[in-house]
């Protein structure tokens, strides 16, 4: 829930030798087999986009390694949690996923299949995901943030919106308590899904990543109201803050990271960790990034599993006060 800057993460405190690192393996050579990511989220988006380029980048620059990824969305990143945290480990087994699964669900769903902290090891942070707030302009004509909370006002419990993201719904969830608005939540596995379905007008808006709604803004199909951070986002510096448009302290994303299976030995844990900071940290890194609508969130093991500490407190403040839960 907290947007996170390069410098706030490096600002955090160090901690000592994490429960996640094993120690006591002779072996110091990783990977020595192929290495397999399930990602939380559906392939094609802007989350796809940055696992591949992540693992082809180190691929250029480490022939030897080999990567394997398997596509497990659903239930806010809990299938593919879930799916980790059985695995069987040997320090190459990991899960792209983020703030949602890691944080936030564990104040959303009364049980989940897996624990979030005991049974991942933190790897890597990777990025920020800013939201922005989209509309359907024949079904919800407007062009303001204003205008916006006044036509869901005047149509209470008519409109319907969406997001395929926990993050993103609880975005609309929150907006709706501190507004006091109206509208049905439909929930969707995938932002494609979305995205088709609020084009052909099945659905009045949403919130999702700049990267799989601003081709469509920018055709007119769409039309973007606001983003949901503190701040303008580089990739659609026009549209303005919901802060900006009068919603005070309004500052909602998601960060993404990379989790290895707990008891990973901590030089597989290291390791990656210089891997993937070493793509990211790239100029080159950087451009992508950008590109894709996300921003930089890089870090050490330790500073995301102070991270994933401070989201879970912060979300469960947020989630209890919004009296939002998932079953």
């Amino acid at each position: 829930m907290i947007f996170w800057t390069r410098r706030r993460m490096l600002g955090l405190a160090a901690s000592a030798l994490p429960t996640w690192a094993a120690p006591g393996y002779a072996q110091t050579t990783w990977p020595t087999k192929p290495v397999s990511i399930t990602v939380a989220y559906a392939g094609g988006g802007a989350i796809d986009g940055l696992i591949r380029y992540c693992t082809e980048q180190i691929q250029k620059r480490h022939p030897e390694i080999v990567f394997v990824i398997e596509y497990k969305p659903g239930a806010g990143g809990n299938i593919a949690a879930d799916a980790v945290a059985r695995m069987k480990g040997d320090g190459h087994q990991f899960l792209m996923t983020g703030s949602s699964t890691q944080a936030a669900n564990v104040s959303l769903y009364k049980t989940l299949p897996f624990n979030p902290e005991k049974d991942f090891a933190p790897i890597a942070s990777m990025a920020t995901v800013p939201y922005i707030l989209v509309v359907n302009p024949a079904r919800v004509p407007v062009s303001t943030f204003q205008e916006f909370v006044a036509f869901v006002k005047s149509r209470p419990g008519q409109l319907s919106y969406a997001s395929s993201a926990i993050t993103g719904r609880l975005a609309g969830e929150i907006l709706k308590q501190r507004l006091g608005l109206q509208a049905t939540f439909v929930p969707y596995k995938t932002l494609a899904q979305v995205v088709s379905d609020i084009i052909g007008g099945h659905l009045d808006y949403a919130f999702g990543d700049p990267q799989g709604y601003l081709p469509h803004v920018r055709s007119g199909r769409l039309r973007a109201i606001a983003v949901t951070t503190r701040a303008r986002i580089a990739a659609a510096s026009d549209i303005p803050t919901l802060a900006e448009s009068g919603v005070a302290d309004f500052d909602v994303s998601a960060w993404l990271a990379l989790y290895g299976k707990a008891g990973m030995p901590a030089f597989a844990i290291q390791r990656f960790n210089q891997l993937i900071n070493e793509v990211l940290e790239a100029p080159e890194g950087q451009a992508f990034l950008t590109s894709i609508g996300l921003q930089p969130l890089l870090g050490k093991p330790d500073q995301l599993a102070t991270l994933q500490k401070r989201d879970t407190l912060a979300w469960a403040q947020a989630i209890r006060a919004a009296g939002i839960t998932i079953e």
